[in-house]
């Protein structure tokens, strides 16, 4: 497999030409945009870590195959441990990775450790304390996070990555841009009725799905405001976010957007989808 074979724009092509041009990676990358094209990607450039050929990744030999099959012992995805009902990553397991990176490779001359989901799963505690390892990283070493939205996670993380704007498949149209904004103006309101109101946009899936994932990208702004950057897709509604409400309740209500997007595409009744929604937002909204 060949960075051609990925069907990326000349755009990235040419951002990952550059990346690649010394012959190794930054030691930390931030992948920001759509899912599946910042973990193909990620899985690439896994490749071409763990890769012994001169022109990397060869695609032919045992690390670059175990590496295309996510089967590489020198290649590690980190998700939130199951044994936990917490959605985030651990101190522990911050920890244990620490120690895990310290240690020499099984098969290759580098580790790579992937994280998908970075902006959901670091809490900021754990990004505190992955900071640690950033600032000092082990030789040969390398961190990938992919994320939806880099804004979501803290300046002193992004300060030391290296960040790869991928974008997204396609844009969010006006009519879900405004929708968004209606719910988002109803998460601020002290009335409960105006953000259930604007909630029957769910009634629509496909329109939905789009309004849903603007609310994600406005949220994650309050969370970015709160972080010291700047927002990217409403300004004057991350302000208002970040005046009212803890970056944890910001971060609870994403991933509660999340699972309700997941939710649209299921066969549930959205009007009680719409119901459910409304009162998770009221009850974060509200807690201490």
């Amino acid at each position: 497999m060949t960075l051609t074979d990925l069907n990326f724009d000349e755009r990235i092509n040419n951002i990952i030409g550059n990346i690649t041009s010394s012959g190794r990676l930054p030691h930390a990358l931030i992948l920001e945009g759509e899912t599946e094209k910042a973990l193909r990607l990620a899985v690439f450039l896994s490749a071409f870590a763990v890769c012994g050929s001169a022109h990397k990744p060869c695609g032919e030999c045992k690390s670059c195959i175990n590496a295309f099959n996510k089967a590489h012992a020198d290649i590690s995805y980190v998700y939130p441990d199951s044994s936990r009902k917490s959605k985030t990553l651990s101190i522990e397991q911050i920890r244990e990775l620490s120690r895990d990176a310290y240690t020499k490779p099984n098969d290759a001359d580098a580790k790579v450790y992937i994280f998908e989901n970075a902006d959901s799963v670091f809490s900021e505690v754990v990004q505190n304390a992955f900071l640690k390892l950033l600032e000092e990283p082990p030789q040969n070493v390398y961190f990938i996070l992919l994320c939806q939205s880099s804004q979501g996670l803290l300046p002193t993380i992004l300060s030391r990555c290296s960040v790869v704007l991928l974008g997204g498949n396609s844009e969010i149209g006006d009519e879900a841009k405004s929708a968004a904004e209606q719910i988002i103006l109803g998460i601020l309101s002290n009335t409960e009725y105006d953000l259930l109101k604007a909630l029957r946009i769910l009634s629509d899936k496909e329109l939905a799905s789009e309004a849903l994932s603007r609310v994600r990208q406005i949220l994650f702004d309050g969370v970015s405001v709160l972080s010291g950057t700047k927002a990217r897709y409403s300004p004057e509604l991350a302000k208002k976010l970040s005046a009212r409400f803890t970056r944890k309740k910001l971060l609870d209500m994403i991933e509660l957007t999340d699972d309700s997007n997941i939710k649209i595409k299921q066969n549930i009744n959205i009007n009680l989808l719409a119901t459910q929604l409304c009162g998770e937002y009221r009850r974060i909204s509200w807690q201490r």
